[in-house]
C-alpha cells in the first residue's frame, strides 16, 4: 500500500526530471555539433517526467485518504479528487495538458526558426 509520502516523492522526482530538461535547454550552446544530443537528452528527461507523473497518478488513485494537500488548501484536495480519482477524467485532463503544452512549445520553437 502506497502512502502520501510516496506520492509526494514521486511528484518531486517528476519535477526534478522536467526542470532538469529545462535547465539543459537553457544552458545548451546554440550553434554546436552536439546540439542534437542536448535535444535528445531534453526529450528523454521530459518523457521520463511524464511517465513518473503517470505513476504518481496511480499512487494517488490507490490512496484511501485523497487529501494530499494541507487543510488550508482544501479546495485543491477537492479539485484533485474531482480531476484525478477517475481514470477516464484523468486521461482527458492529461491529454488536454499535453496538447496545450505541445502547442506552446511548437509556437515558441517556430519563433526561433
Amino acid at each position: 500500500m502506497k502512502t502520501k509520502k510516496d506520492f509526494w516523492k514521486t511528484i518531486i522526482y517528476a519535477y526534478v526530471a522536467i526542470f532538469s530538461g529545462i535547465i539543459i535547454l537553457l544552458a545548451s550552446p546554440g550553434d554546436s555539433k552536439t546540439e542534437i544530443y542536448y535535444l535528445l537528452a531534453i526529450i528523454l528527461l521530459e518523457v521520463l517526467g511524464l511517465i513518473i507523473i503517470q505513476k504518481a497518478l496511480k499512487i494517488y488513485r490507490s490512496l484511501d485518504d485523497k487529501s494530499v494537500y494541507p487543510k488550508q488548501l482544501d479546495f485543491l484536495n477537492r479539485l484533485a479528487s474531482k480531476l484525478y480519482s477517475d481514470k477516464k477524467t484523468s486521461n482527458v485532463v492529461m491529454i488536454i495538458a499535453l496538447l496545450i503544452g505541445g502547442s506552446i512549445g511548437l509556437i515558441i520553437g517556430l519563433n526561433y526558426i
